[in-house]
């Protein structure tokens, strides 16, 4: 027994698609999606997957005769619909893969594999079975959607970015994101450029380990250095000759706050070059500020993007909770403090996971991440009514949000990442999944940005032997790639900002031997002329 969904021609797809979308077509292209079904129960889930696979397209429904009789459908099951349109806004989402009830004492403990995480070795790492939780078993179930959608080619055009004037941030739920991340700048990851780390102290494998290596005066002189000289007004100019609008910059808490007990993090410069380069963006391009607080004090997700690998103390501990609001604090009285304040959104943290490796959340990490989302929004609003706070979703969705966040306040954004590294999906097939993603978003009661994407696909085997359908150069696969997220992204949320804006990784993740950079770094890909400039005309998978 199978499911079909098919869409034939332009009289189709225009039944669907946003009409400034569709400039051109062939009307001989067909987009088939199938779906298999072992009962007749499994009839309405397999065609609303097979819909959700089919994005943007007119469906109809093809259904075996055998089964049609069945007394167990329903009258209005989809299976019935013959001849008719079938009509959905059921797309699956990571919350659909949370287990209700589930306390952090039910997430087993897995070892850490500090050499994996240090280089983001995702065949070390995410390809095997550490990774785990809502976000991952998302896409594992996802990855068998995306398979069976055969191409389709429409063409849209890369919009004009929207560059509000400083200070007249219009609000996310009327913004378009094109942004950049400005990661490895003022949190150290090894991964992003490990030649900094292999020259000046190759042990390390974080920001914590690069200063307890080289100890306090030497790191403080080396990244002093970095801190003016990584990234430059010049950086900034290039990305906005590719219409980018937005920075997303992160920064840890030890730039706010002498590093806690136990911590080997340098204080010093971080503020100071973030606000010469924030300011640049502003007055130069009219760009928009998300300054991410990424590494808070205890450590909130064990990852080396937090400064120190294996820590994960943040969570249930009062003291670092404290430190945390004091760290909002002490973030919202500089932005207030710019000349340009009103060009700022502040992220209240990155990443959270309750466990070491689990992409999700639990219950009990849920209420907790509350806790803290309340008290850091009342210590911002006693001093600004309207600055910007972003929440992290927590690899668990933004709908999952809205019983605590719907109507709450109208400046909070959720910042959610959708990487494809994980769970199966290959390159090609990624495209559609970012747009199916996308879409499945699109109906939370809080604007949604994507505060980081790449272009590396999953980190397994090809589908077929001689198949040259996982990370590659030499074709238009990551230009599809890169292209589709940027149009889903905008056009069903707020936009999003590609992570990263320079990235050097050495580690190898293509089937062809090609290194992580060709698919992590902004700069390589708008050389490369993947990145596209404002008025493009785009082949596109959404």
């Amino acid at each position: 027994m199978k499911i079909t969904i098919f869409s034939a021609g332009l009289i189709g797809l225009a039944a669907a698609l946003p009409q400034a979308s569709i400039q051109e077509s062939s009307s001989s292209v067909v987009q088939t999606s199938t779906t298999s079904v072992s009962s007749p129960e499994d009839v309405p889930h397999a065609t609303s997957l097979a819909q959700a696979a089919a994005v943007n397209v007119t469906i109809s429904v093809e259904v075996p005769s055998e089964i049609i009789d069945t007394t167990s459908l329903e009258s209005n099951s989809p299976a019935l619909l013959t001849t008719k349109p079938v009509e959905s806004n059921e797309f699956l989402s990571p919350a659909d893969f949370l287990t209700q009830g589930l306390s952090l004492d039910d997430v087993p403990e897995v070892p850490v594999d500090t050499s994996a995480l240090s280089k983001r070795d995702f065949f070390g790492l995410f390809g095997s079975s550490n990774a785990r939780g809502p976000f991952v078993n998302f896409l594992k179930v996802a990855a068998q959607i995306f398979v069976k959608v055969e191409k389709i080619i429409i063409y849209w055009t890369c919009p004009q970015w929207t560059r509000p004037t400083p200070n007249t941030f219009p609000g996310w739920r009327n913004y378009k994101s094109n942004g950049v991340n400005l990661g490895g700048w003022l949190v150290l990851e090894k991964n992003i450029q490990p030649s900094f780390f292999n020259d000046n102290a190759p042990s390390a494998i974080d920001e914590d380990s690069f200063c307890k290596t080289l100890g306090q005066v030497k790191c403080g002189a080396l990244l002093e250095n970095r801190y003016n000289t990584y990234i430059t007004t010049k950086d900034i100019d290039n990305f906005a000759a590719y219409g980018v609008n937005t920075l997303r910059i992160p920064i840890g808490y030890w730039a706010y706050m002498p590093a806690i007990a136990g911590d080997n993090y340098y204080t010093g410069g971080q503020k100071l070059a973030m606000q010469k380069i924030a300011q640049y963006a502003i007055s130069k391009h009219n760009m928009h500020i998300v300054v991410d607080l990424h590494g808070l004090p205890g450590g909130q997700n064990g990852l080396d993007n937090q400064g120190k690998t294996g820590q994960l103390t943040w969570w249930n501990n009062q003291t670092a909770f404290d430190l945390s609001i004091e760290m909002v604090r002490r973030a919202t009285d500089d932005i207030l403090r710019q000349p340009n304040s009103g060009s700022y959104t502040i992220s209240l943290i990155n990443e959270p996971l309750p466990a070491l490796y689990y992409f999700g959340q639990t219950q009990d990490s849920i209420a907790y991440l509350n806790k803290y989302y309340k008290a850091a929004l009342a210590e911002v609003r006693k001093r600004s009514k309207t600055l910007p706070v972003a929440i992290s979703d927590g690899f668990i969705g933004p709908q999952t949000w809205d019983p605590y966040w719907t109507n709450v306040d109208p400046y909070i954004v959720i910042d959610t990442h959708i990487y494809f590294f994980v769970g199966g999906s290959y390159s090609y097939d990624a495209a559609y999944g970012a747009c199916y993603l996308a879409k499945s978003y699109q109906n939370a009661s809080n604007p949604t940005f994507i505060g980081e994407w790449s272009i590396q696909a999953t980190a397994s085997l090809p589908r077929c032997t001689n198949d040259m359908n996982f990370n590659h150069l030499g074709d238009n696969t990551r230009r599809d790639f890169y292209r589709s997220q940027l149009q889903a992204y905008t056009q069903y949320l707020s936009g999003g900002m590609f992570w990263n804006g320079k990235h050097d990784g050495d580690a190898i993740v293509g089937d062809d031997g090609s290194a992580q950079k060709y698919y992590w770094s902004w700069e390589i890909l708008a050389s490369e002329g993947i990145v596209p400039r404002p008025g493009d005309k785009l082949e596109s998978l959404c």
